[in-house]
């Protein structure tokens, strides 16, 4: 399992972003690699949060800070439609578009995109 990386945001409420809770996980479903950092995405006027994907056997679980408000996604590998690792940056590309993440906390990039290249296949 991932460090934890908490969150107090402007409501009080902790957000534990790298981590996903066991119960949430389907029954054969089991928690591979971890990356938390800055998640480029434009949304509401904003284009940087503080996420974590978060990659299974089955799926990438995405977790964000979007200004306060918790946001989840549930990312099937077949809707990935690319992910590289560029210098200190991950190039995400799943069918929403383009989310890549940079100033990586936690987590291993080269281990995060090989596991996820080979559930991919």
């Amino acid at each position: 399992m991932g460090v934890v990386k908490d969150i107090l945001t402007k409501r009080g409420i902790l957000m534990i972003l790298d981590k996903v809770n066991p119960n949430d996980l389907y029954p054969t479903e089991k928690q591979g690699p971890t990356v938390l950092g800055t998640i480029e995405y434009k949304i509401h006027g904003s284009s940087e949060f503080e996420g974590a994907f978060i990659a299974t056997n089955e799926r990438v679980i995405l977790n964000a800070d979007m200004n306060g408000e918790f946001y989840y996604r549930s990312i099937a590998y077949n809707e990935i439609e690319s992910i590289e690792v560029d210098g200190d940056t991950i190039q995400f590309v799943f069918n929403v578009g383009p989310m890549p993440i940079k100033d990586i906390q936690k987590g291993d990039i080269q281990t995060f995109v090989e596991y996820v290249k080979a559930q991919k296949e």
